[in-house]
Order: structure tokens, then C-alpha cells, then sequence
């Protein structure tokens, strides 16, 4: 019987396997397996916390393990990928790597903020690396099958340097919602979470509509920080 403590662990060892096996079909040019992995990997990197908080097992040696885990899944993995669709050339590797860079840049913020206990469970600083992960492969996987456009590699260039900038920005990312909260807000958040999962699980819907879904997630942080910093020019100016 596997100990409590231990529970998180294997999870998280389940997001780096997602990982590797995404990595291996994405060398096999098998994009939309590989992309299913990196949002399973997601799921269990949101479980792997929040069971180890449940169960008080929360541990410095889980929050590096998970950061090492998510490096793989959703730093390697988006940036190979990427490459691998679009940009087979030379120039390839240096762009897939500045999205690793900012990834484990964000994720070395994360670990200090836990570390110090300055993080708030509600409230990400920068785009989250797993989001980010998500948004590149499923965006490859939206222009194979949704949307196929002869500008898929440049506009696809334009989103990585965009989600790169993000994930290591200040710009404020909600959590995955409390469904105990009965404000509006988490309310909002809640409705919105749920269809996005019911778009992910229905097959129909699945390649359509998941990728500008997650981009409302991004674009909608962006807009949030926009109209905040407008706010804050106005009030110091009243």
C-alpha cells in the first residue's frame, strides 16, 4: 500500500511520463496524441498540489520534483514540438529555445515565491508554464485540422514569442477556481472552467474550440492588467 505522503509523488511522476511518452509521438509526427498529453500532464500537475495540501504533505522536495517534472512536459516538449511542425531549419532550435528558457525562468520564480511563502493560491504571477504548453501544441493542433492557413508557421512564431514574454511578465493568471466560493467572480470562473472541460472531452468540439478557448484564459489576464494599470494612471492622477 503506498504511503500518503507519497501520493503526490507518483502524480507527479505521471506528468513526467506524459511528458516523455508526448515527446516520443511528437518525433514521430504525431501531434494531436502528443498535444492530449501535455493537457493530461496539466491535470496532474493541478492534482499533485492540491492533494498535497489536503493531505498536509506539501514538502520543498515535492515543489522541486514537480518543477523538474514540469520542465520536461511543458517546457521540452512545446518547444520540440513547435519546432518539429514548423520551423525545421537551423533558426529552429533557437526559437523553441527562448519558450524553454522563459519557462524554467517562470517556474525558478515560482519555486522562490513558494519557498518564501510570498505566493497566493488564488493568483499566478506570469502565465502559467503548464497554460502556456497547452496554448503552443494545441494552437499546432487547431492549424492542422481547424484552420489551415499558409501563415500557420509565422503567426505561430508571433504566439511563442508571445507566451514567452508572459509566463515571465508580472501579469496577474487566476487559479483553477474554487467551486466552494459562491462570489460572482468564482462563479464566472467556475462556468467557464466547466465548459472548457465539456469542449476538451466531447469530440466534436474537442479541435475546434479548445484552442481560442485557452486563449480567452490568456488574452483575458492581458486585458485584466491593461485596464488595472489605466485604473492606477487615473487615480494617481485624480
Amino acid at each position: 500500500m503506498i504511503h500518503s505522503g507519497l501520493i503526490p509523488s507518483v502524480i507527479t511522476i505521471g506528468n513526467l511520463v506524459c511528458g516523455f511518452v508526448a515527446l516520443n509521438y511528437v518525433m514521430q509526427g504525431k501531434y494531436v496524441p502528443a498535444a492530449w498529453l501535455i493537457v493530461l500532464a496539466g491535470t496532474l500537475d493541478v492534482l499533485d498540489g492540491r492533494i498535497a495540501r489536503f493531505i498536509g504533505r506539501d514538502s520543498k522536495f515535492g515543489v522541486e520534483l514537480d518543477s523538474l517534472a514540469d520542465v520536461c512536459s511543458f517546457g521540452v516538449v512545446p518547444a520540440v514540438m513547435f519546432a518539429h511542425a514548423f520551423l525545421p531549419t537551423v533558426l529552429s532550435g533557437a526559437l523553441a529555445c527562448v519558450f524553454l528558457l522563459c519557462g524554467a525562468l517562470r517556474l525558478a520564480r515560482y519555486n522562490v515565491l513558494s519557498h518564501t511563502g510570498e505566493k497566493s493560491a488564488d493568483i499566478f504571477l506570469g502565465l502559467p508554464i503548464p497554460a502556456a504548453a497547452i496554448i503552443l501544441t494545441q494552437y499546432i493542433v487547431f492549424t492542422e485540422h481547424a484552420w489551415e492557413t499558409t501563415h500557420a508557421a509565422s503567426l505561430g512564431v508571433a504566439l511563442l514569442a508571445f507566451v514567452s514574454f508572459l509566463m515571465v511578465s508580472r501579469i496577474e493568471y487566476d487559479s483553477v477556481p474554487n467551486f466552494r466560493s459562491g462570489r460572482f467572480w468564482d462563479r464566472f470562473k467556475q462556468v467557464y472552467f466547466l465548459v472548457t472541460v465539456g469542449l476538451i472531452i466531447h469530440p466534436n468540439t474537442s479541435k475546434d474550440f479548445f484552442f481560442p478557448v485557452v486563449m480567452v484564459y490568456l488574452l483575458f489576464g492581458l486585458c485584466r492588467w491593461v485596464i488595472g494599470m489605466f485604473s492606477d494612471e487615473v487615480t494617481q492622477h485624480a
